[in-house]
């Protein structure tokens, strides 16, 4: 079983955010939350980086097909 580490941090938060998280997410929850919400912007970032990848190798999208499958998928 893969051991998980922790670190201590100190961010600087806009008020305003900090304010809804202290809102939605109970005090002893809210490392996790932000931890859940860094993992996911990293995974979007990682895909951005893939779809940088895949243009550059394979060419510019076809916006009628990307829109087509979009339509597809609703």
């Amino acid at each position: 079983m893969a051991s998980t580490s922790y670190e201590k941090v100190s961010w600087t938060i806009q008020s305003d955010v900090l304010a809804q998280v202290r809102e939605r997410v109970p005090r002893g929850q809210q490392s996790a939350y932000a931890t859940m919400a860094l993992q996911r912007q990293l995974e979007r970032d990682n895909l951005a980086e893939l779809v940088g990848e895949l243009v550059e190798a394979n060419g510019p999208l076809d916006e009628a097909a990307v829109r087509r499958h979009m339509d597809e998928w609703r």
